[in-house]
């Protein structure tokens, strides 16, 4: 006959075999979480979804679309929304990935790959963003100013959903966030470069900012994971003459502004902005990415939108000092 002790095992073994399926509906009810309303797969534009797991004093998440592509939260800092970061089952580093993502690095080596190193990170507020003044950028109190006025029949009192695209260091992120904290919506920081995404966090926190109300984004505009209609105002500052795919671009900004009023508002530099500059070949954004793009006119400009979708009574480009353009445009209404 058993003892007494192989007794109490059985018995033991038998409550955590009852225990065990309570606990797993315990921990699967902490974990679950419902599609995120706006963000997206960049792959096949599918819902995702948060996960989190936790490994010992290890806490890991991610998020996950519906197909199972698993995107990685970088350091806790920042979700990367890149295409070429995402991993699925039977997914890894082939010879054809690699070829690829070696390609589009030289592709885009002078107009996204040099805002990746930490030099410039740390450079970008300390003299880099300010010598735009000289092409005629209004400086950034003057600018967030214009883009809050631009922004408010959408996003007032903190609606909506509002992205600052090429966030940079977070210069207008923070004050877009400081702006409406305490609304019912959503502010969302996207940059292709690691480094910016992790300077805009650390300035945020270091100007008093929650970290949970921060929402950093790594992303390529040419491929927005966001869903359609999803965005009530972008903005993108000092941003379109350095995106290696302007016109994609454009077309994923207006695939995923509201269709009823969404807003975008950009900077962006004209030909003549500094001494010597030339615009770059038209349609330079799939060959080479040896240089910026400085505009031929307002009117190039207001084209570029048009072609990428937004009505032509909805957008406007001015000139402001010697090369600064300023961009706006509405869907379903005047700029």
């Amino acid at each position: 006959p058993p003892s007494r002790f192989s007794a109490m095992l059985l018995l033991s073994a038998g409550l955590l075999g009852l225990a065990r399926p309570a606990a797993k509906q315990r921990l699967a009810g902490l974990f679950s979480a419902s599609e995120d309303p706006v963000l997206a797969c960049p792959r096949d534009g599918s819902a995702l979804f948060p996960e989190r797991a936790i490994y010992g004093r290890t806490r890991r998440e991610a998020r996950v679309s519906a197909g199972g592509v698993r995107y990685p939260v970088a350091d806790g800092e920042y979700v990367d929304l890149l295409a070429s970061s995402g991993r699925g089952d039977g997914d890894g580093i082939t010879p054809g990935r690699l070829a690829e993502e070696v390609r589009e690095a030289f592709a885009t080596r002078t107009q996204t790959q040099m805002f990746r190193t930490p030099v410039l990170g740390f450079l970008y507020e300390r003299g880099w963003r300010q010598q735009f003044r000289a092409a005629g950028f209004p400086g950034i109190e003057k600018e967030y100013d214009e883009v809050s006025a631009f922004f408010e029949p959408v996003a007032a009192q903190g609606r909506g959903v509002v992205v600052d695209m090429s966030c940079g260091s977070g210069l207008m992120y923070r004050r877009l966030l400081a702006g409406r904290i305490g609304g019912s919506g959503r502010t969302l920081a996207c940059d292709y470069s690691e480094v910016m995404l992790k300077e805009t966090r650390r300035r945020a926190l270091e100007q008093g900012l929650a970290p949970a109300a921060l929402e950093l984004l790594r992303c390529d505009v040419a491929q927005l994971p966001m869903r359609d209609g999803a965005v009530d105002a972008m903005h993108a500052g000092a941003a379109l003459h350095s995106w290696p795919n302007l016109e994609k671009g454009l077309s994923e900004i207006r695939r995923v502004l509201r269709p009823d009023g969404g807003r975008f508002f950009a900077t962006t530099f004209l030909r003549g902005a500094y001494p010597g500059t030339t615009s770059a070949t038209p349609g330079q954004s799939g060959g080479g990415g040896g240089s910026f793009r400085f505009f031929e006119s307002e009117e190039e400009l207001r084209q570029l939108l048009i072609a990428a979708g937004f009505p032509p009574d909805g957008v406007s480009v001015r000139r402001e000092g010697r090369g600064c353009a300023i961009v706006k445009a509405v869907l379903g209404g005047a700029a």
